[in-house]
């Protein structure tokens, strides 16, 4: 019988294995490429393996682990969002506000204020940047430049630390992992959708669905990566979740589909709004800081919508 630490080692081990043949998929599919194609696919390779080293000592290392990966994400998810608004508009006493909310919000998950900061934090972004700006008298762009960066924390901040929330969700049933699994199935699942979109959107798409947003997004691809999606979450539901615990077959199956289908969808969603958000200010990635994927803005722009989804929809299952 294995136990939950050995499960999610082999659970882990797993992921690995898959990431193996996509690798060797990726190295076959670049035959014949173009140097310019081959070097920014190979390049997001590389950076696809380093997230899964550091996303898979994360989870070993538990709560505190995840808390780490989440708050580093969503600092350098700020920093690059600041340069986007412009640095110039947010101005430094701003800056300083918004990266030490940012911290001090982490620092009060870690000491298991979960569910107050929850609560609380929205209206104190609010009070607090209004609040700030106005006293200064930083009038110029105060509207834009206030709004932008309340939902910058709303995004970086406080959304995405509903991927570490959902493990202080109460459940009446821990996953056979352990309740770090409610998180590992969530990136999986999100980032699994991300790649298939993608994939399929390319090799299938022909109906575009956001053209002035996200020329690249069809239908094909959402279907795709919903379909993929879906499967997975049925597969690995069982291990990583317990949301077929106590369930019969037929229920648990619906359960699991519901998720798949809610973190497709709402993947999508996070990724054509941070879409929205660089064609408003004229790039097309938040930095270069990953190589061949972009910005961590362009790598959790899903994971920002799909977090507090998925963490509701557990609480009202559950």
């Amino acid at each position: 019988m294995f136990t939950a630490d050995s499960l999610l080692l082999w659970i882990i081990a797993g992921a690995f294995a898959a990431l193996c043949c996509g690798t060797l998929v990726r190295f076959v599919s670049l035959r014949g490429a173009t140097p310019d194609v081959a070097q920014s696919r190979l390049a997001s390779l590389k950076t696809w393996w380093i997230l899964a080293c550091l996303l898979a000592a994360a989870v070993v290392c538990g709560k505190w682990g995840i808390l780490v990966l989440l708050c580093a994400a969503a600092v350098l998810s700020l920093r690059e969002f600041v340069s986007l608004v412009g640095r110039e508009h947010v101005g430094i006493p701003t800056t300083i506000v918004v990266f030490t909310i940012a911290l001090v919000y982490y620092l009060l998950l870690f000491m298991g204020h979960s569910e107050r900061v929850r609560q609380a934090a929205p209206i104190v972004y609010l009070i607090v940047l209004g609040g700030m700006r106005a006293w200064l008298g930083l009038i110029e762009g105060y509207l834009r430049s206030t709004a932008a960066m309340i939902w910058g924390l709303l995004l970086f901040v406080y959304c995405l630390s509903h991927a570490y929330l959902v493990i202080e969700t109460h459940t009446v049933s821990e996953p056979p992992v352990g309740n770090v699994g409610w998180f590992l199935f969530l990136v999986l699942l999100t980032e699994t959708n991300d790649i298939m979109q993608a994939i399929t959107g390319r090799r299938f798409g022909s109906t575009k669905i956001t053209p002035r947003v996200s020329p690249n997004k069809s239908l094909e691809g959402l279907l795709g990566g919903m379909a993929t999606t879906t499967v997975l979450a049925v597969v690995s539901a069982p291990w990583l979740t317990g949301l077929t615990v106590g369930r019969s077959f037929g229920a648990g199956l619906l359960v699991s589909v519901g998720a798949g289908v809610l973190i497709s969808l709402f993947g999508f969603l996070g990724d054509i709004n941070m879409s929205g958000i660089k064609r408003d200010v004229g790039v097309k990635d938040g930095s270069s800081l990953l190589p061949g994927q972009g910005g961590m803005i362009d790598r959790v722009d899903s994971l920002t919508f799909t977090a507090p989804v998925f963490y509701y929809f557990v609480r009202i299952v559950m």
